[in-house]
């Protein structure tokens, strides 16, 4: 059986805690762990989105590289709103929040 996914959210807007999350998000990939990353963005009317989304909301290239290479290797990572971040919880056998 395969165990539930880490769940890593990204709530801070500080661009270098962004990147130091997806950079240990993607550290716990090398461990084996499977990962999901969820961005919380202050903007109303955010939704989970495609990668484009996603980019936008990240303030640095590192950022949005990790974010590509967590998605290359299969790992989702989105927007964080309403119900698609209830069920990522609901998924999570962990969570990590970084603010």
């Amino acid at each position: 059986m395969t165990s539930p996914p880490v769940l890593v959210i990204v709530r801070t807007r500080d661009p270098h805690r962004q990147a130091e999350a997806l950079r240990a998000a993607l550290g716990l990939t090398l461990r084996g762990a499977r990962v999901e990353v969820a961005i919380e963005v202050a903007i109303e009317g955010d939704a989970p989105g495609d990668a484009g989304d996603v980019d936008q909301a990240l303030a640095t290239p590192l950022a949005r590289r990790a974010a590509a290479t967590l998605r290359s290797f299969g790992y989702p990572v989105g927007i964080a709103a309403g119900e698609a971040l209830a069920a990522a919880l609901a998924r999570a056998g962990r969570v990590e929040v970084w603010t």
